[in-house]
């Protein structure tokens, strides 16, 4: 008789159990996301069933696991006996949220993290629950007799460490501390090390080296581990304490209280948004123009929007979205409202040559977003990347259709990447004899372990004037 081994790729996947717990509920998800990595996107995580508190430990660790991918793999293949590539999805899950229990989250105990994968696995791949067994003991063991030691928290009066590379047996955390593992289980090459310590594609690091050099190249992805505030602007005065603390950035604050509490301070603030200061400047550098008509393009949720009527207190706004489930929190938002119509992408030849100014935040690979949109840190191929800029070349022609003569153009991205930013308005420029009034590149701001008033997104915009 053939010895069974701990896993047959070629075997079927048996029906699955119910999921009934916080962590059956996660481990489904991330099979099922396994199947479709490296495109990820922002899926929200149903937890019906679960209690307050299971619900929040599904999130922290469906949020770890996001986070962290390519750091959790490089360390499991470290402990595995077979390519990683090789395991089914199934097999997969319950390693990934095993280890990012055992790796991430310092209050699970060891046994709850194993055990629950090991019978997640059981049901459906019975001859892989021994080697998903073996494997997460052997992660637990590169804690042991290890400590978390800070890397960018200072001691009263010392001066902030800063450090571009980690060795092979550190993993840098979200809060500025560093967990020293007792073998070094990363990459040798400094790239590929940083690429898994910070769970970044090495191609994306390798394009920012060529462009930034190592250096700033490790701190956009450090800036990618944090988890990063919730930040407010858009009322005079903003909230204080308890619920807000001041940013760096006048007219923006910091919400520290519990998330529960936001939606009832949005409605004591009416005009209060949740906006950071690096997605704001775009629009904030429109003030200067008195536009009768605004279209605004990829409107999202309408957070834009808002503060469109702000600034522009006498245009009429004309707001769209190609995405039906935006397009209806949009209709929702703002029904009634005197200054803004919500229009089917359709609808928008209506007002072609019309548009005093027309602003364009066009879908991009958010690489200026790292820490909020976590998943597109793995989209960022090239396959990807030459699908995004096809799709803003054609949301700009566009654009040009709607403005009047003499009319302008806000672009602007959440990407830091060249080839959607400078190269499309340069583009743009040639193609349709359009000019340059004002351009500003920026870059993310904070990194693990920096006060929150400091942090900023990063991105890019420019004003282009049509002839």
């Amino acid at each position: 008789m053939r010895r069974c081994g701990p896993y047959d790729p070629g075997m079927p996947e048996t029906a699955p159990q119910r999921s009934t717990t916080a962590r059956d509920l996660v481990t489904a998800r991330i099979a099922g996301r396994a199947k479709q990595f490296p495109r990820l996107f922002p899926e929200a995580l149903r937890t019906d069933g679960l209690d307050t508190r299971d619900t929040a430990l599904a999130h922290a660790i469906d949020q770890a696991v996001a986070r962290r991918w390519l750091t959790l793999v490089a360390v499991l293949r470290a402990k595995l006996n077979r390519p990683w590539d090789r395991l089914h999805p199934s097999v997969q899950a319950p390693l990934l949220v095993g280890a990012a229990q055992l790796l991430l989250m310092e209050r699970i105990p060891d046994h709850a993290a194993i055990n629950e994968a090991v019978n997640w696995t059981k049901p459906r791949q019975p001859r892989a629950a021994g080697m998903v067994n073996a494997v997460l003991r052997r992660v637990a063991r590169l804690r042991e007799k290890t400590d978390r030691v800070s890397f960018s928290l200072p001691a009263a009066g010392e001066e902030k460490e800063t450090r571009s590379v980690f060795s092979r047996n550190e993993l840098p955390l979200h809060d500025g501390r560093v967990l020293r593992l007792c073998e070094g289980v990363f990459d040798e090459d400094p790239l590929k090390r940083l690429a898994q310590q910070t769970s970044h594609p090495p191609e994306l690091l390798a394009r920012w080296v060529e462009r930034y050099g190592f250096e700033q190249a490790a701190r956009l992805a450090e800036h990618g581990l944090i988890r990063p505030p919730i930040i407010v602007s858009g009322a005079d005065p903003l909230p204080g304490p308890p619920l807000c603390e001041p940013h760096d950035e006048p007219g923006f604050a910091v919400f520290t209280g519990d998330r529960a509490a936001l939606v009832p301070l949005l409605a004591e603030y009416p005009t209060l948004r949740v906006q950071d200061p690096g997605s704001a400047a775009a629009v904030t550098a429109t003030a200067e123009q008195v536009p009768n008509l605004i279209v605004e393009l990829c409107a999202g949720k309408g957070t834009q929007t808002r503060q469109l009527t702000a600034i522009h207190p006498q245009a009429l706004i004309i707001a769209s979205d190609a995405n039906p489930q935006k397009l209806a929190v949009l209709r929702d938002d703002f029904a009634g409202h005197d200054r803004v119509r919500v229009v089917e992408p359709a609808g928008l030849i209506d007002h072609a040559g019309q548009a005093d100014l027309v602003i364009v935040d066009v879908p991009c690979s958010n690489t200026g977003v790292l820490a909020r949109r976590v998943e597109a840190r793995y989209r960022c191929t090239d396959e990807i990347l030459t699908e995004l800029w096809d799709l803003q070349r054609q949301i700009l022609v566009d654009a040009v259709r709607l403005t009047t003569p003499q009319g302008r153009i806000l672009y602007c991205t959440c990407s830091i990447e060249p080839q959607e930013n400078t190269e499309q308005v340069r583009r743009l420029v040639k193609w349709h004899k359009a000019r340059v009034q004002y351009q500003r590149h920026l870059l993310p701001a904070g990194r693990p372990g920096d006060p929150v008033s400091g942090y900023r997104d990063g991105g890019y915009f420019a004003i282009l004037q049509l002839p």
